[in-house]
């Protein structure tokens, strides 16, 4: 079956030297998304605010997630994410940098 297919692309910066580049299988439309439950690798599983580090939404779609069925990709521009923490929903000033994100569908909260 053909689709389409996202190309994420990161240049290497400061806060994500090693950059990126990744092709991922949409199964399903993109659509914008602000708040997501992660669990970074230091500190605990909350909920964070996620744009790009232009301040514009990230985007959400379906991906094939070779042979665990489906996820959910949050990408965002050439710099890729910024999450920030909120803590009794607002935001707090770490920011965490990822090229990208795979989750699932209930991780996704706005």
């Amino acid at each position: 079956m053909a689709g389409r297919y996202i190309d994420v692309v990161v240049e290497e910066h400061d806060a994500l030297p090693e950059g990126c580049e990744m092709r991922f299988h949409a199964v399903g439309p993109d659509r914008s998304v602000r708040r997501i439950r992660y669990e970074p690798l230091s500190g605990p599983e909350g909920e964070f605010e996620v744009e790009t580090e232009s301040g514009e939404a990230a985007q959400a779609a379906p991906v094939d997630d070779s042979g665990a069925g489906t996820a959910i990709l949050i990408y965002g521009d050439a710099r890729g994410l910024r999450l920030r923490r909120l803590a009794s929903g607002t935001a707090s000033e770490e920011l965490i940098a990822e090229p990208y994100l795979l989750l699932t569908e209930d991780a996704l909260l706005d």
